[in-house]
């Protein structure tokens, strides 16, 4: 009966999750999380966009700018504002942050840096995604 109890957890199958529920790395600026950060790239790795979600546990801060690899960028309409106790998000459902020139192509990986108005800068590293399935329409 022993064995038996033991074995009563809670069980997770490997198949339980078709695939990833996060594509992108995670990591936090202070009091920002940032979530999910992405890099979409087009064949050739000229145009780019980067998608991720920031959640802001302290006061309202912005995102300035962001680095991808050598090449800079700003939101679109200038500094992203990320509310006290809210989300900002960048992406084709949120404010767009797009990188010409970038010369990175789907497969590669890409140093991101973000730099916000008060909290520290926040280094990434991650994988640049193909502007396809769930990606397709990132650079629209």
């Amino acid at each position: 009966l022993g064995l038996v109890a033991a074995g009563c957890g809670e069980v997770l199958e490997q198949t339980q999750w078709s695939g990833g529920r996060m594509q992108g790395v995670n990591t936090d600026a202070g009091e920002i999380a940032i979530r999910n950060v992405v890099v979409v790239s087009d064949i050739d790795g000229q145009q780019a966009t980067v998608l991720a979600m920031l959640v802001n546990s302290g006061d309202e801060d912005e995102l300035v700018r962001v680095r991808v690899g050598s090449v800079e960028a700003e939101p679109e309409g200038g500094s992203l504002t990320i509310p006290a106790g809210g989300a900002a998000r960048l992406g084709s459902d949120g404010t767009r942050l797009d990188v010409e020139g970038v010369d990175v192509q789907p497969g590669m990986s890409v140093e991101v840096e973000l730099v916000f108005g008060s909290a520290p800068r926040a280094t990434v590293d991650t994988l640049v995604q193909a502007a396809d399935g769930v990606y397709a329409d990132a650079l629209d």
